[in-house]
């Protein structure tokens, strides 16, 4: 389905201090041998250092620790499998702050550093136990200030696959031209483009002149084994009337009819996308660089027959679903969640991811607890407000426990505004926060 070498170690070790040493130093060595540079190592290995310490002395002592470490090409993972029967993450929230006003607090401090020293974390759970990943992402340089090719109108041209300059020189035309809210994060640094596309997580095609003159491209990224995440497509100084968009768009479908992909949506569409290709998948709001808001419509397209399925569903979205299934002619079981009293965690944790280019923030669930709601609130309320106005929150329909967070979500001004299909374990609903006015 796809290409790309993403390779993995692992280490088994027994939950006791004797053996931090060997864990911190397979992890340390561990990602400088899948690329990362030494600061983006050390934070790494510093994180690797303080949650093996932490399960020592709590949940996983004495217990087996299995560490893996995998090359994503552009990123670094790093595993911690263990056995416990709860594993608390509070600290892991970007609202946390250190205290030392207890033992328990003092131990959660490193859990609170580990957290921050790495760019995303998740937390699954199965017969086997849990288990803890971290991301770092490579450091890779910005854009800054380069001379580009021209660009030129093309009469004739052919559509194929970028080569690594090709695809820098690409993205740089795009990040130059293009507002930013239809320009993706890694654009604005060609050589994670170029990784991404190695590690086979993303794919591009342009096109281009028989002399070489790049006119256009186009580009996407997997967002699960099934549902393709497009961007484009990009015109520079293309004649009115000009065919390449649809060629552009042609390929990618092409491209994809011979993988397993159901659907391909396109969240921020350009001014040259070919509209009637595609279904209007819904509409969300985007910050523009003078400070002012703009609309923007999503687009979506089957690429094989939609066979149905199963999905999660909190009763107080159930209106929003059942119209948006509906008129997308989607086919599916809503089958409701509730709680009836069960044991849950004290604490819910969240992750988040920037994009400072765009000034927006996407929070996903990690964990649910009894102050789902607090947590949300909390998060609104972080002071990053005045920089990153734009709040996202993304829930998996194919995850049952996700959907426990809608009524916190409804209650703190978020409202929902996209479902992806398939972008996650089920389909993914994405929520937009509505802020009041003024910033409070």
């Amino acid at each position: 389905m796809r290409a790309g070498t993403k390779l993995e170690v692992s280490l088994s070790v027994f939950g006791d201090e004797v053996f931090l040493p060997l864990c911190t130093s397979f992890a340390e060595k561990a990602a400088r041998a899948f690329g990362l540079a030494e600061a983006e190592a050390l934070a790494l290995t510093l994180a690797a250092e303080e949650i093996f310490v932490h399960l020592c002395k709590t949940t996983a002592w004495g217990g087996a620790v299995d560490v893996r470490c995998r090359s994503g090409v552009y990123y670094v993972e790093q595993d911690f499998s263990f056995k416990a029967d709860d594993f608390d993450m509070e600290a892991f929230n970007l609202t946390a702050k250190p205290s030392f006003q207890d033992e328990r607090a003092v131990e959660e401090t490193g859990l609170l550093i580990a957290s921050r020293m790495v760019d995303r974390f998740t937390l699954s759970e199965s017969e086997k136990g849990l288990r803890l990943t971290l991301i770092k992402h490579k450091a890779y340089p910005e854009i800054g200030e380069v001379s580009l090719p021209p660009a030129v109108p093309l009469v004739e041209f052919l559509i194929r696959s970028p080569d690594p300059e090709e695809l820098k020189i690409f993205s740089r035309l795009v990040s130059t031209q293009y507002a930013a809210h239809v320009v993706p994060e890694a654009f604005h640094f060609p050589g994670k483009l170029v990784d991404m596309v190695l590690s086979g997580d993303a794919e591009a095609a342009i096109a281009v002149d028989a002399a070489g003159h790049v006119g256009g491209g186009l580009f996407w990224q997997w967002k699960s084994d099934v549902a393709v995440e497009c961007s484009g497509p990009y015109l520079f100084d293309q004649p009115e009337g000009s065919t390449m968009a649809q060629a552009l768009v042609d390929a990618c479908i092409a491209a994809l009819g011979r993988t397993s992909a159901v659907g391909l949506f396109v969240p921020y569409p350009t001014p040259e996308l070919p509209r009637d290709y595609f279904e209007v998948l819904g509409h969300s709001r985007v910050n523009k660089s003078d400070g002012t808001h703009a609309d923007v419509t999503a687009y979506y397209r089957h690429l094989q027959e939609d066979l149905g399925d199963v999905v999660w569903v909190h009763p107080s979205l159930e209106p929003f679903l059942r119209h948006e299934y509906q008129r997308l002619a989607f086919v599916r079981e809503m089958r409701p969640v509730k709680e009836s009293g069960e044991t849950s965690p004290a604490f819910s944790v969240l992750s988040t991811d920037f994009d400072r280019h765009v000034n927006a923030v996407t929070l996903r669930p990690v964990r649910l607890g009894h102050d789902s709601q607090e947590i949300i609130a909390a998060h609104v309320q972080m002071p990053f407000r005045e920089q990153v106005p734009r709040i996202l929150f993304e829930i998996d329909l194919g995850i049952p426990w996700h959907s426990h967070f809608v009524p916190g979500l409804l209650a703190n001004g978020f409202h929902p505004c996209l479902v992806f299909p398939y972008a996650g374990k089920k389909d993914l609903v994405v929520f937009e926060y509505s802020r009041p006015e003024p910033l409070p």
